[in-house]
Parts: C-alpha cells; structure tokens; sequence
C-alpha cells in the first residue's frame, strides 16, 4: 500500500482545513491520528501553508525557571 502525498488528502491541501485541524486537535500526531495519514505528512503540509501548532511542552529546566 503506497502511502499519499499530504497535497493528496483533502484535509491538508486545504489551507483552511487544515487551520481548523490544528484548532481542534492542537498537534499534528493527534491531526494524523483522526485523519488517518502519517504525522511526517501533516508537518509537511503544515509547514507549506506556514501553519504551526498551538500546544507546546515546557520541559524541566523551563518548569523550573516559570515556577509552573
């Protein structure tokens, strides 16, 4: 089974569609998850339409210096 391009999955190629998958989902492993297709193919389409995630982890060192 080939794998698809992300410009071949509707949710991807569309700009929009794509925003709106980021809204709900926050990240591209859980965007790849629902939609069915490869992490690797969600960045890419993210990173073509400059799209970034809203969520970010704050590691030890950084927990530290924000007191979180």
């Amino acid at each position: 089974c080939k794998m698809k391009a992300w410009k071949d999955i509707k949710e991807l190629a569309d700009k929009t569609a794509l925003q709106n998958l980021i809204d709900e989902e926050g990240n591209s492993r859980r965007i790849a998850e629902r939609i069915g297709c490869s992490q690797e193919s969600v960045k890419n389409a993210m990173k073509h339409h400059s799209l970034r995630s809203k969520c970010f982890v704050v590691r030890g060192e950084m927990k530290k210096k924000l007191k979180l």
